[in-house]
């Protein structure tokens, strides 16, 4: 299966679509509406004559997004013919994940070492990118930097966070308040302790040529795509497994997911291992395997909830800021970044664990919590048009906000790889690569990410990225 460049490069140019918004290199005469032609997008790729109903595989990866197809093409890279993989997900035209326009952004300021790790992996996961994912793949690396403000009350973290950066190779500068506001004048500084800017290796990218790359690549080693919803799992009792905190003889294994087609057919693929990768819908599609419903170590949920933000464009702002406008984020959650050669800025906003912004209105959020923090830091943008871009649509993670990956404690053949949010595009090489670790090597390798298991829940330990305010 080929994706083609101008398939792509056709469909998806509307202004509302992820890693559009420069890469285009053609003109297009006619827009289509995104609706009807994400309805043909699998014909296009050619996944419905790939698609097929199979009764067994040895791994079933549930969702196709940038995690799910980074496990499916990292484990047949590992295992080459030696596992069967199907990958299952309900919508191929992949139409919600147009909408993320700020997926595309490398950022290695983190405060977990886990976080600056898959990071750092992503950056040569890119560099070689042609060796990879295929010649054909042109990923658009724009170098753009990616400036962090501290206020003075996370001025300290900041600081350990630099500690942290220079003991994992990041190159970078510490950036007093006058430094910023001679490198970039338009940024008001006078809530700013301390800034931080990496000095390689940022800035933003084509998601869509990385997504397409990956599943081309699955395809080309073998994948199975499975073009269906998961309606359930089933369970099998294994009398003679013995679990700290299970009745002997009553565990119970799921061996297969049940899913049902576009015409309503229900099928089921006995498995060995099952790897849930469903973005904002794991979740739900856990509790199917009665994570938070049952008892004992099946009591507590799978904490991913669905969020939606919206993205706003200030018009013409991004002519002032000029071609060496940086990603820019700050302690109020603002994020701030020129929308390549065009004209416009993006901003948005990185929400809270338990974020009350997603019982407001539109025009609520905006007035509250856009507005004063984008006139805050950058005040020229106070006599500027701006209008709501899009609607994305994350994973978020309701205990943490962390991403939560590796086996669940009792069902073992079932790995989590979700709740990443805006993360889960940049991390989603390293993730994959870990999960294949994790099932053919038994342990990581490369990044140990032990602390992002589900037992955190059961411990009720946290594990807080405060460099992503």
């Amino acid at each position: 299966m080929m994706i083609t460049k101008s398939i792509y490069q056709n469909i998806f140019r509307g202004s509302a679509v992820t890693g559009v918004r420069y890469y285009a290199k053609d003109d297009n005469p006619i827009r289509k509406t995104m609706n009807i032609l994400s309805n043909d997008i699998p014909q296009f790729m050619g996944l419905k004559e790939k698609i097929i109903y199979p009764e067994h595989a040895d791994i079933v990866v549930i969702g196709a997004g940038f995690i799910g197809a980074s496990v499916a093409y990292w484990l047949r890279k590992r295992a080459g013919d030696g596992l069967s993989i199907a990958l299952i997900d309900k919508d191929f035209s992949f139409n919600n994940r147009t909408r993320n326009v700020s997926l595309g952004m490398i950022n290695q300021h983190f405060s977990l070492p886990e976080n600056i790790s898959l990071a750092q992996y992503t950056v040569e996961f890119l560099r070689d990118i042609k060796k990879n994912l295929g010649q054909d793949v042109d990923i658009q690396f724009t170098p753009t930097g990616s400036l962090v403000l501290a206020s003075e009350k996370y001025a300290d973290k900041m600081e350990e966070n630099v500690t942290l950066m220079n003991e994992l190779g990041i190159k970078h500068n510490l950036l007093t308040k006058e430094n910023i506001k001679s490198l970039y004048p338009w940024i008001n500084t006078e809530d700013v302790k301390l800034g931080c800017m990496a000095v390689e290796s940022e800035g933003t990218f084509n998601t869509w040529e990385l997504h397409k790359g990956l599943l081309n690549k699955c395809s080309e080693l073998g994948t199975t795509f499975v073009n269906a919803e998961v309606t359930g799992f089933q369970l099998e009792k294994q009398q003679d497994v013995l679990m700290e905190g299970v009745a002997p003889g009553s565990f119970e294994r799921i061996t297969r997911v049940v899913y049902k087609t576009k015409d309503n057919e229900e099928y089921a693929i006995k498995f060995a291992v099952c790897v849930l990768a469903a973005g904002d819908n794991s979740g739900e599609i856990a509790k199917l395997a009665r994570i938070g419903t049952g008892d004992g170590l099946l009591n507590l949920p799978l904490p991913i909830e669905r969020r939606e933000f919206q993205v706003y464009s200030v018009l013409d702002k991004g002519s002032e800021t000029g071609l060496g406008t940086p990603l820019v984020t700050d302690t109020t959650g603002l994020w701030l970044m020129r929308n390549g050669l065009e004209s416009n800025l993006f901003c948005g906003n990185i929400p809270l664990i338990n974020d009350d912004s997603k019982n407001m209105t539109e025009s609520d959020y905006f007035e509250s919590i856009i507005k004063p923090s984008l006139l805050n830091r950058v005040p020229s943008c106070g006599d500027a048009k701006i209008n709501k871009f899009t609607s994305e649509i994350h994973d978020c993670n309701t205990f943490d906000n962390t991403g939560v990956i590796g086996p669940h404690p009792y069902h073992n053949n079932l790995y989590l790889a979700t709740g990443f949010g805006k993360l889960g595009c940049q991390h989603a090489p390293g993730i994959g690569r870990a999960i294949a670790e994790l099932i053919i090597d038994s342990h990581y390798i490369s990044v140990d990410l032990t602390r992002f298991h589900f037992d955190r829940f059961l411990l009720n330990e946290k594990l807080v990225e405060f460099n992503v305010y």
